[in-house]
């Protein structure tokens, strides 16, 4: 399990919004002085992030709790997301530079190839155990 501090901004009958702050992995690295990333993360500076979760503890507004995230999901899921469409634009591209000398129809057959990859996504999450077990859910109180 991936597990994250997360403060209730609103309680709701069956709901919690929650927040967490972002974090970046510059604060503990040794070259965080001379790099390119550290001196991007500290001009965007600190952002948080809301979501909401299904109510399965007592809390209040301002509390601070352990949400989760099973590590399987969450990779199973950011293949779906990511590499599934990466995979339909490169097939559907080489299929149309091998039959179509054109480089417009090309161009048009990769992004129809993302836009079906990405139809094909929804409709798997929509269908699977996976939208579920990808969302995050409340661990304890922190």
């Amino acid at each position: 399990m991936i597990e994250e501090t997360a403060v209730v901004i609103e309680v709701d009958k069956q709901r919690l919004l929650l927040e967490t702050q972002r974090k970046s992995a510059c604060q503990s690295c040794s070259v965080k002085s001379g790099c390119g990333t550290s001196s991007l993360a500290k001009v965007v500076g600190k952002r948080s992030s809301q979501f909401s979760v299904e109510k399965t503890l007592d809390v209040k507004v301002g509390d601070a709790v352990i949400i989760a995230i099973d590590e399987n999901a969450l990779v199973q899921g950011s293949l779906l997301i990511y590499f599934l469409p990466l995979i339909f634009m490169l097939v559907t591209g080489l299929i149309a530079e091998y039959l179509f000398v054109n480089e417009l129809i090309t161009i048009l057959t990769v992004v129809s190839g993302f836009i079906s990859a990405l139809i094909f996504v929804r409709y798997v999450l929509s269908r699977s155990a996976l939208k579920k077990s990808i969302q995050p859910h409340l661990i304890r109180r922190a």
